[in-house]
C-alpha cells in the first residue's frame, strides 16, 4: 500500500445512491485523519443507526460556489459534496481540499466474498430470534449478521457489566447498557440495512404474538421468510420455552450452551420438515453426566454473585467461541434446509444431541471431563428419543 502523507488526497466511500439526495442535505459518516479516509454512510437517519456516525457536511447545490466550503452547510469546513456540471457525477472537498470518490453499493459489496458460498439475497431475508445476548448470543448474532442474516428479534433482560466484556462482543463504552440495545449497535455497524428488533426483557415476558409477527414475515413474494429460534439463555428452563415456542410457531430450534468453565458445551437442534424429538425429549432420558447443566443458575457456570462460593471459575473467550461457531454452522444450515444450491456443513452429520469438548483435563472439567476421549472432540453418537410426556412431540403428531 502506498504511504499516505498530508499531500495525498482524502479518500471518500460513499453509497452509490448518494446523488439521489436532495440539494442541501447533511451527510453523516466517520472520519478517520490518521488514514486520510471518509466514510458516508447517508443522511441523518442513517446516522442515528450508526454508533458514533457524525455530520461530515452537506450535499451542496450545483450553483454554489465550492470556495464557500468552509462556511456553508458544511461541518467545521468539513466534506462538501457538489454534482459536477452536465455529468451530475459527486466532486468532493474535505476542508477545502479535493477528494478523491469511492462510490460503494451495500447490495452488492457488503457479501461479495460470500459469492459461491451463500446466497446473499436470501440470506438477507432471513430471521433469527436471539434469546440471550450475552456471550454465546452475542457472537452468535454478530457472526450471523456477517454470513448475511438481514432480520434479528433481540431477547436478553441483562444489562451489560464490566466483568462480562473479556467474554462478550461489545465493549468498555457499553458497559451499563442493554445487551439487546449494545448487540443491535453492532449488527447496524455490520450491515446499516439489517431490521432489528430488541426487547430488553425474558423471552418469557415477551408477547407471544410479537414474536409470532416476527416469524410470519413475509417476502416480496408473499413467501414466510425462513426464520430460526437461537436459544442462547442462562437456563435450561429458559431454552424449553424457546423449544415450546419454536414448535408453535413451526420454527426451526438451536441451542447453544456451555458446561462449567466452559470445559464443554452443548448443542441440540431441531426442525419441523420431519418428525424428530424436541429439546424437551432430549433431556428426559438422559444420564445425570450429560443432563446436569446447572439450574437455575446461570448457564455457563453461576451468577457473578456467587462466583466466589463455588470452585469453578467462567470460562474463556476462545473456549466459549469454539463451540458456539460448531452450532452457528447448525445455525446456516437450518436457514437454508430449502435453498437445493446449499451445501450443509454440519445438518445431516452431527446428531441432534452434540457434545463438544474443550478440554478432557479433570482440573478443569472435573469427573464430567471423563467422557470425553480427546480434546476438541466433537460427538455424533448421543441419540434421543421422543418423549412421553412431552406436549410440542405431541402436538407435532
Amino acid at each position: 500500500m502506498a504511504e499516505r502523507n498530508n499531500t495525498t488526497p482524502h479518500t471518500v466511500w460513499f453509497p452509490c445512491d448518494l446523488a439521489a439526495l436532495a440539494d442541501g442535505s447533511a451527510l453523516y459518516g466517520y472520519a478517520h485523519p490518521d488514514t486520510r479516509q471518509l466514510v458516508v454512510v447517508g443522511t441523518e437517519e442513517q446516522g442515528r443507526i450508526q454508533p458514533g456516525a457524525q455530520r461530515l457536511g452537506w450535499l451542496e447545490p450545483a450553483a454554489a460556489e465550492l470556495a464557500s466550503a468552509g462556511g456553508g452547510g458544511g461541518a467545521d469546513g468539513g466534506l462538501v459534496a457538489r454534482r459536477g456540471e452536465g455529468t451530475g457525477a459527486l466532486q468532493f472537498r474535505w476542508q477545502g481540499h479535493p477528494c478523491h470518490g469511492e462510490p460503494y453499493d451495500l447490495e452488492a459489496d457488503l457479501f461479495s466474498r460470500h459469492q459461491g458460498l451463500l446466497e446473499s439475497a436470501a440470506m438477507g431475508q432471513c430471521g433469527v430470534i436471539v434469546c440471550g445476548c450475552g456471550s454465546v448470543g452475542s457472537l452468535a448474532a454478530l457472526d450471523l449478521a456477517r454470513s448475511g442474516v438481514g432480520r434479528f428479534l433481540l431477547i436478553d433482560p441483562d444489562l451489560l457489566a464490566i466483568e462480562n466484556l473479556c467474554r462478550h462482543q461489545c465493549g468498555l463504552a457499553d458497559v451499563g447498557r442493554a445487551k439487546v440495545q449494545a448487540v443491535a449497535d453492532r449488527i447496524r455497524q455490520i450491515n446499516p440495512r439489517a431490521v432489528v428488533e430488541v426487547h430488553s426483557t425474558s423471552l418469557e415476558r415477551v408477547d407471544p404474538a410479537v414474536v409470532a409477527a416476527f416469524a410470519d414475515a413475509r417476502t416480496s413474494e408473499g413467501e414466510r421468510t425462513r426464520t430460526l429460534m437461537l436459544a442462547c439463555a442462562d437456563s435450561r428452563r429458559a431454552d424449553r420455552h424457546a423449544a415450546r415456542l419454536a414448535a408453535a410457531l413451526e420454527l426451526p430450534f438451536l441451542a447453544i450452551g456451555l458446561w462449567e468453565r466452559a470445559f464443554a458445551g452443548e448443542i441440540f437442534y431441531s426442525h419441523p420438515d420431519t418428525p424428530m424429538p424436541c429439546y424437551g425429549c432430549a433431556f428426559e432420558g438422559l444420564p445425570d453426566a450429560l443432563g446436569s447443566r446447572q439450574e437455575p443458575a446461570r448457564r455457563f457456570y453461576s451468577t457473578e454473585a456467587d462466583l466466589q462460593k463455588l470452585d469453578v471459575q467462567p470460562g474463556i473467550a476462545i473456549d466459549i467461541a469454539y463451540v458456539t461457531q460448531i452450532g452457528l454452522k447448525l445455525a446456516i444450515d437450518l436457514l437454508n434446509r430449502a435453498n437445493p444450491a446449499h451445501v450443509p456443513r454440519l445438518l445431516g452429520q452431527l446428531s441432534q444431541y452434540t457434545l463438544v469438548c474443550n478440554s478432557n483435563d479433570p482440573r478443569l472439567g472435573g469427573e464430567r471431563a471423563e467422557i470425553f476421549s480427546h480434546p476438541l472432540q466433537v460427538t455424533t453418537s448421543i441419540q434421543v428419543a421422543h418423549g412421553a410426556s412431552c406436549p410440542p412431540c405431541r402436538w407435532r403428531g
